[in-house]
């Protein structure tokens, strides 16, 4: 498994863990087609199995926890220095997740709720890829990811072809979408 496929694993599970309406959600708010359900419900189950024992994980090495919360305060530290406050933007995307999620907004306010909500969502981004850039995070980044992945192989001897399936049914899924998307357009 490459280093980079293995580092956005981790980095997938990491932010999932931050915010409550990632991708898969999204696009699960969709309509879509029985396969590309299908795919994206098999991804978010390997995704919570994934999850499950990288919790356990952290529970077994509080090393580890304890790294990544130092490493989370060096991001969001990063993120400040680029303008963004990642904490107060992140309960911003929540609070209109949980909004859009209950239907208290009005049909008439959803479009404007849901563009508003994209752009906080790519400001955070964009600060997080900045933040990313910085090598003194990278490198620590990249050390608590294989030590992670080591020590949640520990658990469960199965976490490396877990992780190998999770990104073929992710990259499955995003061909699927876009696929979707074009003959979508092509019928306007």
């Amino acid at each position: 498994m490459s280093q980079q496929r293995r580092s956005s694993l981790i980095a997938a599970l990491a932010l999932s863990a931050t915010m409550t309406l990632g991708w898969a959600s999204t696009a699960g708010a969709q309509a879509q087609s029985g396969d590309l359900q299908a795919t994206q419900q098999a991804l978010q189950s390997l995704q919570q199995s994934l999850s499950a024992i990288r919790e356990k994980t952290m529970a077994a090495n509080p090393e580890l926890k304890q790294r990544e919360a130092s490493l989370q305060d060096q991001m969001m530290s990063r993120m400040r220095d680029e303008g963004v406050l990642p904490r107060k933007r992140i309960r911003r995307l929540q609070d209109m997740a949980q909004q859009m999620r209950s239907g208290e907004v009005p049909e008439n306010e959803q479009a404007a709720m849901m563009e508003s909500y994209q752009s906080l969502r790519q400001e955070l981004l964009d600060a997080r890829r900045v933040a990313m850039q910085d090598e003194r995070i990278k490198t620590a980044q990249l050390q608590l990811q294989d030590d992670m992945v080591s020590a949640m192989t520990e658990q469960n001897a199965e976490v490396p072809s877990m992780i190998d399936r999770f990104e073929a049914m992710r990259e499955e899924l995003s061909a699927m979408a876009r696929s979707q998307r074009n003959s979508s357009a092509g019928e306007q």
